[in-house]
């Protein structure tokens, strides 16, 4: 759960005036005015403003976009509860606002956000398709997200069959807190991918558990069931499976990617049926 701090404060982040004194830079005058202002507010304790980073606007002399970084205590109930979020501002040095675009449409929030690198595209996690297909897609998913459950099978038997213009890169985001069970049917997911059960991959998605389902044995037959697989529970545990998630999830927060599904199609996120209209070369 996100708490969202500044919108549950209801910041009017429009065009808004800074007025801070004995601060040199525009990044510095906006954490300090972030920081003045919401320390006052009873709800919140501790609070501390950083600038993770900042970047000027490619068409202005003036206007920046400035990465910051609010921690400390909110008050949630009766309790103060810890936080740690990244918020992006934008600020001439005289006044700040929460969004800003060009004329031409550009959303220039945009400017911090995480590019899919070579890296990115691994050996490992290639699902199906060649490496050197016309399109690149690469896909964060949870098999027990219903809208994963939606999408992704339907995109993965389709682009299967076109391996010159579809390369798959697979990546495993279980979400843990709200669907316990995807973490141990991930594990077999990504055992299966490792011995070649492809197919078990998109059947998965089908697994006929509940997904707050937490015993592992009945996960296990569940899966079993579904994929006509005899995996025992010495895979549900193994330390690869349990390794290649850890790294999966790094992955995810390098990209910063907070949901499931979450698919880039050439290094771009996309969604729907985009596949569908992309002219097939095989």
């Amino acid at each position: 759960m996100k708490l969202k701090v500044i919108h549950l404060l209801a910041l009017s982040l429009t065009a808004t005036s800074l007025l801070v004194g004995a601060v040199t830079t525009s990044e510095e005058k906006l954490s300090h005015f972030i920081q003045n202002k919401y320390s006052q507010f009873p709800n919140i304790k501790e609070l501390k403003v950083d600038v993770v980073d900042s970047k000027n606007i490619p068409n202005s002399q003036q206007w920046k976009a400035v990465k910051l970084r609010l921690s400390g205590k909110f008050k949630h109930g009766k309790t103060f509860r810890p936080f740690a979020e990244n918020h992006i501002l934008f600020t001439d040095g005289n006044n700040f606002t929460e969004t800003l675009n060009s004329l031409n449409g550009d959303d220039w929030k945009e400017i911090f956000t995480p590019q899919i690198e070579p890296k990115h595209y691994s050996p490992s996690h290639l699902l199906y398709g060649n490496s050197n297909a016309k399109h690149k897609i690469v896909i964060f998913s949870d098999p027990l997200c219903p809208f994963c459950q939606r999408s992704i099978p339907a995109l993965l038997n389709y682009v299967k069959h076109y391996p010159k213009t579809f390369a798959v890169y697979y990546y495993h985001l279980p979400l843990e807190r709200l669907h316990p069970a995807s973490v141990a049917l991930t594990k077999l997911m990504y055992m299966a991918q490792i011995r070649g059960d492809k197919e078990a991959i998109t059947k998965a998605y089908h697994t006929p558990v509940s997904s707050r389902e937490r015993d592992g044995k009945k996960i296990l037959e569940a899966f079993n069931q579904i994929t006509g697989l005899k995996y025992l529970e010495s895979d549900l545990n193994s330390p690869l499976a349990q390794q290649a998630l850890r790294h999966d999830k790094a992955i995810a927060n390098e990209l910063e990617v907070r949901g499931t599904p979450t698919i880039y199609l050439d290094g771009k996120k996309t969604g729907g049926k985009f596949y569908q209209n992309i002219q097939i070369v095989d």
